[in-house]
């Protein structure tokens, strides 16, 4: 392996490495030589990599050691064995993949740079990854694609992932530029070719990038923060025992996945939706997780094409202006799997799980205020308790039943129906068993008038003739009308409070 020493402030611009080599920081490299403050130790800029290790086992006093690569291409990278405690790594517009794996380093900046497949980046104090608009200078990018012999098409083709694992302090973050700037615009605050022009994506440019972002975190790493704005991501996967903060806000992630997780000090979840829903079968996922102290604030639950809630503790969650299914048939695509990709996989206990999942959910949005939401699933908890194989049978009677008169105390349009329905073919029933229909005697318009006394359920039985004309025929159709309307009208009253319970 071909090793390469560095001189302090020295720029390597346009330089090609077409063996595998090693970059070495040593401590006699910085003997006599002064920090200059807001200056790049060392620089590298339009250069081509193999395999490219750096590696450093003196401790260096030194105040801040800083290596940059601007405009490079490393068919891979790998940053490992490393002792000085304020060395910082950065790549800028570049072309990578590798590892970098050690938990002295103080930081790594990743910003705007395509991966060629995958980049780890694990056991590290500081991570960040960006993404910044009004930094694509297409004079820079044309001039590497040609040194290597790719285009831009190959990456929007290519799924592109990082793996931030174990790690500190974690920002990954997408600068959004507002307006309708799009295409090639002159950069007013450079003065160099490179960077004079800018070019601004388009929408359906910004959707071709395939970017998957997985975070892991152990309960023996320390860990402070993670904080993923504005994101575009095609996966998101959050995993393991973070004892710090997890703040993702306005972010648009086509498929979520959130597995065994827990978090010390809390999560909030702001403004969260699928991207490409109009050509992505959208997914969410959470499955046995602490939810304790998370916050789901503004997430459009209802936009994923499937959903997956399993086997989760929510303790303390917080649900709050989330966007949930308005129909019944909607809520089909909740589901309680034990892995989202196997949806026809169901478990013994699928319904029971489903009624206990649900049954939270519509206990936390109780708490926080939102009854317009918990409603909705008060009907689908209920229905999916009369599947459950063991249950009474007459406590599924008893479903089936709310379920057809008002929705479980949701719907005012259906008993109210079902009490003129019934009404109106009882009545005509006890106007025949009268012979006051059907009859040969013409039609009399005052039993109209009647009908609403026959609808009213404490009207005497002798309303419309006395009781020596009545037969048991007609006394009967009266006392089942009494029955039946009494029952659809507490209905109709329940649906209509259905605001106003506690």
């Amino acid at each position: 392996m071909n090793p390469i020493y560095l001189t302090p402030y020295t720029i390597n611009d346009g330089k090609e490495y077409p063996i595998n080599s090693k970059i070495v920081i040593r401590k006699s490299d910085f003997k006599n030589v002064k920090f200059v403050e807001g200056k790049m130790t060392f620089s590298f800029i339009n250069c081509r990599f193999r395999k490219l290790e750096i590696e450093n086992y003196e401790a260096i006093d030194f105040e801040h050691i800083t290596i940059q690569f601007i405009s490079c291409f490393f068919e891979e990278i790998k940053i490992e064995n490393f002792i000085t405690v304020n060395f910082s790594v950065f790549f800028g517009s570049s072309i990578l993949q590798g590892i970098i794996r050690n938990e002295n380093l103080a930081e790594v900046i990743v910003n705007n740079c395509l991966l060629r497949d995958s980049l780890f980046l694990i056991d590290l104090k500081k991570v960040r990854v960006s993404f910044i608009e009004d930094n694509i200078y297409p004079t820079r990018w044309k001039r590497l694609f040609k040194s290597v012999g790719i285009n831009l098409d190959w990456f929007l083709e290519t799924k592109q992932s990082y793996y931030i694992h174990n790690c500190q302090d974690i920002g990954y973050s997408h600068t959004l530029i507002s307006g309708n700037k799009l295409g090639l615009h002159k950069n007013p605050y450079s003065k160099q070719v490179e960077t004079k022009m800018t070019y601004f994506l388009s929408e359906v440019e910004k959707k071709k990038f395939k970017i998957s972002l997985s975070v892991l975190y152990s309960a023996d790493r320390e860990h402070t923060l993670t904080k993923i704005i504005n994101a575009r991501l095609l996966d998101l996967s959050l995993s393991g025992y973070a004892n710090g903060e997890l703040l993702i806000e306005n972010a648009k992630v086509d498929h979520w996945y959130i597995r065994n997780l827990s978090a010390q000090s809390g999560a909030t979840f702001y403004d969260i939706k699928p991207f490409r829903g109009d050509t992505e079968e959208t997914q969410l996922e959470i499955h046995k997780s602490n939810l304790d102290n998370f916050r789901f604030d503004n997430i459009a639950f209802n936009d994923y094409a499937i959903l997956s809630l399993y086997r989760n503790n929510f303790g303390k969650t917080t649900l709050v202006a989330c966007d949930f299914p308005d129909n019944y048939r909607d809520f089909e695509k909740f589901l309680t799997v034990e892995n989202i990709h196997y949806p026809e996989k169901k478990d013994s206990n699928y319904f029971k799980t489903r009624y206990e999942t649900f049954l939270q959910l519509k206990k936390l949005l109780e708490n926080s205020g939102n009854f317009y939401e918990s409603q909705k699933f008060q009907a689908i908890t209920n229905d999916a308790l009369k599947k459950i194989e063991n249950l009474n049978r007459w406590d599924k009677f008893i479903l089936r039943i709310n379920s057809w008169s008002n929705n479980h105390g949701l719907s005012i349009k259906q008993p109210f129906i079902a009490t003129v329905l019934v009404s109106v073919v009882l009545y005509v029933l006890y106007l025949w068993s009268l012979g006051r229909m059907f009859n040969s005697h013409g039609v009399d318009w005052n039993l109209i008038g009647y009908y609403f006394s026959f609808l009213d359920i404490t009207h005497r039985v002798d309303f419309l003739v006395d009781k020596s004309a009545l037969n048991g025929l007609s006394v009967t159709i009266d006392y089942f009308n009494k029955i039946l309307v009494g029952f659809l009208i507490y209905q109709f009253i329940a649906a209509f409070r259905k605001y106003g319970k506690k």
